[in-house]
């Protein structure tokens, strides 16, 4: 009998607004043309769950990725449970198609699973349509078993299980040794294009003469959500003959059973109607506007907690807080003769449910000037909870400052954008000041507009110093606030070691532009060509831009004779080397990083020569005899992030041509790119300066990691150049 993993989507299309309308409700019209969508994946499970389910869920959680497209592509695209707006999602009618990928894709694994759905839709205006992608498993399972003869017959007995690595797949092997059987251990293996097959062989030691033993053999064309089961055993037939000769492998091959259900969802949303709860409600005293909250849920509610000293208010209650679903009626009828009241709706169908608290204006405009916060906790039945808080700020101020995000995109190394509220009409030539902290003298900008009571005008700081807090107030005539509020400029960091003036050797004598071989911040392509006993990228004492030294990439053939080998092109990246595979390269790109420079200064000497080795895989379409071309390019990227042996990387580099993986320069992680091609020498004897501007394709997302590549032939990575030569000194970051 089947069950289901039902996953975190949970997608309540209910307005994908910061807030919501008064009157919304989920079955009334969204707008013009549009509807909303339920949406959930069920994901088939293949073990049973016990100690550790809720770790599983959240890391299921975290993996998943849902996307949501139409016709001209892509709508909407979601990177784990958390990213999904839990106010739900809200598409204009048509067709769409929803699709789930969760689990970690990887070529074998005893535990890594991976899972696929997709499913088709229409969205009618005024629609509330429910979805369910049915994500199966995608992997090939395999387990083992050893009849109980196997053991007078053989010892030391492994079966290795894999991809063939001619077809270019990597990391494809398990080895199922007798504790992993005994374990009824699982391999999960993922098949592509170039492997379709998984290759198996047995291996032990003859009992009777002890002889090595193998045995080998292909299950060909594997099925994904297919579980093979290998049998190894003794013919009895012919049992007089004790020997490895009469052991075979019979393979059972059954469609995946689903063994257990858990349940993940997206937890309850509270938000405010008509208003953004992350902004205080302001007012003057006895004027505030009534505010209500909105609370909905995947499923019903079980707890909701409010806590204020606002409550202290109301007389007779009894204390700071209340539950609203175990209150009493002496005390639900206290609240609401104050002016606070609740309205609870269920929806049978999808068993979504909602909650909106109405704070009337009888009940705020009784609070005197102060700062009051609402804390508000609400639980469903399926254990998720969520907590908000609402601030109200009843004053006598004619202006006030709005709450200032310590993360706001706005705020850059040298200025900031805050805005205030207009409390009064009276309020005359009002504007923000500012000051270093801890420092007196205020500085005063005035705004340049007049606004009524309720506005909100916004003023941008320039020439501010990085790295430094501020302290801002709102101002107008005869009035000053004493609500001071701080931010912090961005810093302006520079790469460490980015005149090169630090060099050391590493274990495998690979030399490393760094002062210690265990931490450094740059590395290069030596680790594989060193293995010929060449360095392409080294230390240079008599080109230089200041300091001692420079950095020289010597692109130039790497072999014996001419014949055995490769091209390698001179480079230099921030990162690290991490493997050789055969003759090529693995790397780990990019290091932490979250400031935005608007350009990277660089003192190069370029001296190119005509290309000695081009691979017609190359997309510039280099052949030999054209003349070599330099690249110097830098990225700030976002936190994605892919593993390499245990460790996670902004980007794993592979330059093997049968699974090539490469920097993409408009890919979605990249917020920021700058390049600089050299198609000739650069002029004269000595380094000149060139300035890259970085443009930013995303001014949304703070950056989490740079990338920084240099090398003397562009088509490097395709082992496509000449013995071309770059020298790179006092590489610098630029800001202003």
């Amino acid at each position: 009998m089947k069950k289901y993993l039902i996953f975190g989507a949970s997608l309540l299309g209910i307005a994908a607004l910061t807030a919501c309308s008064d009157n919304f409700l989920p079955g009334g019209d969204t707008g013009n043309g549009e509807g909303r969508v339920m949406l959930k994946a069920t994901i088939n499970s293949d073990v049973k769950v016990t100690a550790r389910t809720g770790e599983t869920n959240d890391e299921l959680a975290k993996s998943t990725l849902i996307w949501i497209s139409n016709s001209a592509g892509p709508v909407k695209k979601y990177n784990g449970i958390d990213e999904v707006p839990s106010q739900g999602i809200k598409l204009l009618s048509g067709r769409y198609i929803a699709e789930a990928w969760a689990g970690d894709s990887v070529s074998a694994s005893w535990d890594a699973r991976y899972f696929k759905g997709r499913e088709e839709f229409e969205v009618t205006k005024g629609s509330a349509t429910q979805v369910n992608i049915d994500c199966k498993i995608a992997n090939v399972l395999v387990s083992v078993e050893y009849e109980t003869k196997i053991a007078e017959l053989l010892t030391d007995v492994t079966l290795e299980v894999g991809h063939d690595k001619s077809t270019g797949t990597r990391d494809g092997m398990l080895t199922f040794t007798q504790e992993k059987v005994d374990q009824q251990a699982k391999g999960y293996f993922m098949t592509n294009s170039r492997s379709k097959d998984l290759l198996y062989t047995l291996k032990g030691t003859l009992i009777a003469d002890n002889k090595p033993f193998e045995l080998s053999g292909k299950l060909e064309a594997v099925e994904p959500a297919t579980e093979y089961h290998l049998i190894v055993k003794h013919n009895d037939q012919q049992e007089e003959q004790i020997g490895g000769a009469w052991i075979t492998i019979e393979v059972d091959e059954s469609e995946v059973e689903v063994e257990d259900s858990f349940e993940i969802t997206a937890p309850p949303t509270i938000s405010g109607i008509g208003f953004p709860i992350t902004e205080p409600v302001t007012g003057m005293v006895g004027e505030l506007p009534r505010r209500s909250l909105w609370i909905a849920a995947t499923s019903r509610l079980t707890s909701v907690e409010i806590s204020s000293p606002a409550f202290l208010t109301i007389n007779d209650l009894g204390g700071d807080d209340f539950e609203v679903f175990g209150m009493s009626d002496r005390v639900k009828d206290l609240l609401t003769a104050a002016g606070i009241n609740f309205v609870y709706t269920t929806h049978e169908d999808t068993g979504f449910s909602e909650l909106k608290i109405n704070f009337e204006k009888e009940f705020l405009n009784t609070l005197p000037e102060g700062d009051y916060t609402f804390n508000v906790t609400a639980t469903d039945d399926n254990g998720r909870s969520t907590t908000a808080r609402m601030r109200v700020l009843p004053t006598n101020a004619k202006v006030m400052l709005q709450d200032i995000d310590p993360d706001a995109m706005t705020t850059t190394s040298r200025s900031a954008v805050i805005s205030a509220s207009v409390l009064r009409d009276d309020a005359t030539n009002y504007g923000i000041m500012y000051r270093k902290k801890g420092t007196q003298q205020w500085d005063k900008i005035a705004a340049v507009t007049t606004r009524a009571a309720g506005d909100t005008y916004t003023i941008e700081l320039t020439g501010l110093t990085p790295a430094t807090t501020y302290q801002v107030a709102a101002y107008c005539d005869n009035f000053e606030s004493a609500d001071i509020r701080e931010f912090t400029t961005e810093g302006e960091p520079q790469l460490p070691n980015a005149g090169f003036e630090e060099w050391t050797t590493s274990s495998d004598k690979a030399d490393l532009p760094a002062a210690d071989a265990n931490n450094f911040y740059w590395d290069s392509g030596n680790h594989g060509s060193i293995t010929m006993n060449k360095n392409i990228t080294t230390q240079e004492t008599s080109i230089k831009h200041s300091g001692n030294s420079s950095i020289k990439l010597a692109s130039q053939f790497v072999g014996v004779g001419g014949f055995v080998g490769k091209f390698a092109a001179g480079n230099v990246f921030i990162g690290e080397y991490l493997a050789t595979d055969g003759t090529d390269g693995v790397l780990g790109w990019g290091r932490p990083f979250s400031a935005r420079p608007k350009a990277l200064r660089v003192w190069v000497k370029y001296q190119p020569q005509a290309v000695t080795d081009a691979d017609s895989s190359n997309p510039d379409g280099v052949a030999k005899g054209d003349m070599d071309r330099g690249i110097i390019y830098v990225a700030l990227v976002d936190n994605t992030t892919t593993s390499y042996n245990g460790k996670k990387w902004p980007v794993v580099v592979k330059t093997k041509k049968a699974d090539r993986h490469l920097f993409d320069k408009n890919g979605s992680q990249v917020i920021a790119y700058g390049e600089k091609v050299f198609t000739e020498a650069t002029p004269g004897n000595d380094l000149v300066e060139v300035i890259i501007p970085i443009d930013y394709k995303r001014t949304d997302v703070r950056p989490s990691n740079i990338v920084l590549v240099a090398s003397a032939s562009k088509m490097g990575d395709y082992f496509t150049g000449g013995p071309s030569v770059m020298y790179l000194d006092d590489i610098e970051l630029i800001y202003e």
